[in-house]
C-alpha cells in the first residue's frame, strides 16, 4: 500500500498510514490541502479494484462503521446552461446524495460538455440514472445521470464488493449445467 500511495499520491507530502486488521487504513494528512487533493482528485484504484475515500470524522467507530455512503462522481451529460449554478448543481446533486465537491471544470464551467460532482451516496438503495425536472415554463425533462463506478451492494451480508444472490444463481446454473453433461 505504501508504495501505491507514494506512486498514485506525488503530488503531496506521503501521510502516514495505519492498517486496520479489517483491511481499512487510515491516512494522516500533513494539511487539509493534501487531504483535498487526494480526496477530491478522482478514483483511485489498486488492482482494478476501486479505493473508497471517506473524511474521518470525530464520531467515527472503526468497528461499528459500515460503508453505506461512499463518495461517487457523478456526471450530467449534456446539462442545460441555465443548470450551470452552484445553487442549482448542489439541488440536482442533492437528489442521488451529500453533495462534497464539483471539478475544476465543472466550477470554472470551462468543460460544458457534463457537469462533474462527487457526491456521497447511500449504495444500498438504488441509484437513479436519470432525474425528472420541471422547468420554470412547467415543461418537464429527463436529466441523465452517469456514475464513474457503482459499487456492487450485497443485501445478505451488507458489503461492497460482491452479491451474494447473484454469486448463489452462478452456483446453481453451474451445478445444473454440471448435472445436464
Amino acid at each position: 500500500m505504501e508504495k501505491y500511495i507514494a506512486h498514485a499520491w506525488s503530488r503531496v507530502s506521503i501521510p502516514d498510514l495505519y492498517l486496520h486488521e479489517e483491511g481499512y487504513y487510515i491516512a494522516k494528512f500533513d494539511t487539509i490541502g493534501d487531504l483535498k487533493d487526494i480526496l477530491y482528485r478522482g478514483q483511485y484504484t489498486i488492482n482494478g479494484r476501486p479505493m473508497i475515500l471517506k473524511q474521518w470524522t470525530p464520531d467515527f467507530d472503526i468497528k461499528a462503521e459500515f460503508l453505506m455512503e461512499i463518495p461517487l462522481w457523478i456526471t450530467f451529460p449534456n446539462l442545460p446552461m441555465s443548470y450551470w449554478g452552484n445553487k442549482t448543481l448542489s439541488k440536482l446533486s442533492s437528489a442521488i446524495g451529500k453533495p462534497l465537491f464539483a471539478d475544476e471544470c465543472t466550477t470554472k464551467k470551462s468543460r460544458i460538455s457534463y457537469a462533474r460532482i462527487l457526491v456521497e451516496a447511500n449504495v444500498t438503495k438504488k441509484l437513479p440514472t436519470k432525474l425528472t425536472l420541471q422547468e420554470p415554463s412547467w415543461r418537464m425533462f429527463q436529466l441523465q445521470v452517469e456514475y464513474e463506478w457503482k459499487p456492487q451492494y450485497c443485501i445478505d451480508c451488507m458489503k461492497i464488493g460482491h452479491g451474494c444472490i447473484l454469486e448463489k444463481r452462478v452456483n446453481k446454473e453451474d451445478q445444473y449445467r454440471g448435472r445436464q453433461k
